[in-house]
């Protein structure tokens, strides 16, 4: 009996040391590292490895859609996008062997970093260039539609060049600054010109031209079939550089200066009418006095030389253009007014409203030309009658001709008749 209870015992105690034998062996089997638990990610995204070691078969997730995870036999590769935003973002990789977790690795990365010293720019009439540093640890574009304005970007800088504001008025814009998915505004304001500041000027460089036009010669100079017997006979005119107005003098700008508007056809930026040769000297004088330059009303010779482009020597009819509603505002489109200035189009050296939409006040007495070669005409030294060009929006085509001369006196007003400003370079 002793005997069968001997065999029993040795029977359980030989089950008991083989099954320990199997949990030992197990446990041994079961071998898992990772090299790391932490994986950081710049803005910009990019790949890391992460190295796995086990004697068992592993598998991996994650449920973050910037991420993809490449799972190899030995390692895990993590691959970021580039983080758009301005936010920090987080995300968990599980290795699991079966369904028991090994390890978790947390990936983490950055969000977009900006910073711009000056949102705000405050910029005089006068612009000037500004240099606004800017601090980004990712590339950033630039999105600007303001024609006034230049920008350029530098590593780390936005550089800004603003134009002269020869408005009466203050103008501001926006230039937008894409950081990845954000959008950052710079927002731009310009203060207004004074009346006295607010001419803005074309250079004429000087040269020799034919002045007039004839309608006898058809092979000959300044043939036009439509020249009046005024414009007789084309004769050769040299000129020194100087300035011309871009634009007519507008009622705003008069009346900022004068304290009155004489216009009949109401605007602000349309041209100022009404006004006798003699008042535009009385504005003329005012504007010298605030700004200690020599303004004045353009002779006849600039006036033409300056209609017809200058040294471009354009050979149109009208200025700039064969036709005339490309340029000008005159008896057949004008709905019986004025218009705002430079609403049509310039010639070539910039210059708007040449022909057509007011007549405009010269410098000269009136005389007849002769065949005689001048340098710098000014015209008689007195008179009955000033020359005033360029027709008007009451005027046929014919009259709005680059070498059409119609003449007023110097105390007449009338409402098509207006002027533009020029000035001597020294």
């Amino acid at each position: 009996m002793k005997g069968a209870y001997f065999k029993i015992i040795v029977f359980f105690l030989s089950v008991s040391l083989f099954f320990t034998n199997c949990s030992e062996e197990e446990e041994v089997d079961i071998m898992f590292t990772i090299s790391q638990n932490e994986v950081t990610f710049p803005v910009m995204g990019g790949e890391q490895t992460v190295e796995i070691k086990s004697t068992t078969n592993w598998d991996c997730a994650y449920d973050a859609d910037w991420l993809l995870v490449r799972q190899q036999q030995d390692r895990i590769r993590i691959i970021a996008d580039a983080n758009g935003t301005d936010e920090s973002r987080t995300a968990v990789v599980t290795v699991f062997c079966e369904d028991v977790v090994m390890a978790e690795v947390a990936v983490t990365q950055e969000g977009t970093i900006f910073s711009i010293e000056q949102p705000v720019l405050l910029a005089e009439s006068s612009g000037g260039i500004f240099s606004i540093p800017i601090s980004c640890n990712v590339e950033w574009s630039i999105e600007n539609d303001l024609e006034w304005c230049k920008v350029e970007k530098n590593n780390s800088s936005l550089d800004v060049s603003i134009s002269r504001n020869y408005n009466m008025e203050e103008r501001s814009g926006s230039i937008n600054i894409a950081v990845g998915e954000n959008i950052h505004e710079v927002v731009i304001t310009q203060s207004a010109s004074q009346w006295f500041e607010s001419f803005e000027l074309i250079d004429i460089e000087g040269g020799t031209f034919y002045m007039g036009a004839q309608k006898d010669d058809e092979s000959g100079i300044g043939y036009d079939l439509q020249a009046y017997q005024i414009e007789y006979p084309v004769h050769q005119v040299t000129l020194n550089s100087y300035a011309i107005g871009k634009y007519e003098v507008t009622q705003a700008q008069w009346e900022a200066a004068m304290g009155y508007n004489p216009s009949t056809n109401i605007g602000k930026q349309n041209p100022v009418e009404g006004v006798t040769w003699e008042q535009v000297q009385d504005f003329i004088a005012l504007l010298k006095e605030k700004t200690g330059l020599h303004y004045r009303l353009p002779t006849e010779a600039e006036w033409e030389y300056a209609a017809k482009g200058g040294k471009l020597n354009e050979g149109f009819k009208y200025s700039g253009y064969s036709v005339l509603g490309a340029c000008g505002w005159y008896y057949s489109n004008s709905e019986s007014k004025t218009h705002e200035v430079g609403s049509k189009s310039p010639n070539g050296l910039g210059i708007y409203d040449m022909s057509g939409n007011v007549r405009e006040w010269c410098n000269d007495w009136f005389d007849y030309y002769t065949y005689t070669d001048v340098d710098n005409p000014q015209g008689p030294d007195y008179g009955d009658m000033k020359v005033n060009r360029g027709g008007s929006w009451t005027t046929p085509a014919v009259n709005c001709r680059n070498t059409y001369r119609h003449t007023d006196s110097p105390n007449e007003a009338s409402q098509d008749l207006g002027f533009r400003l020029a000035l001597s370079i020294k």
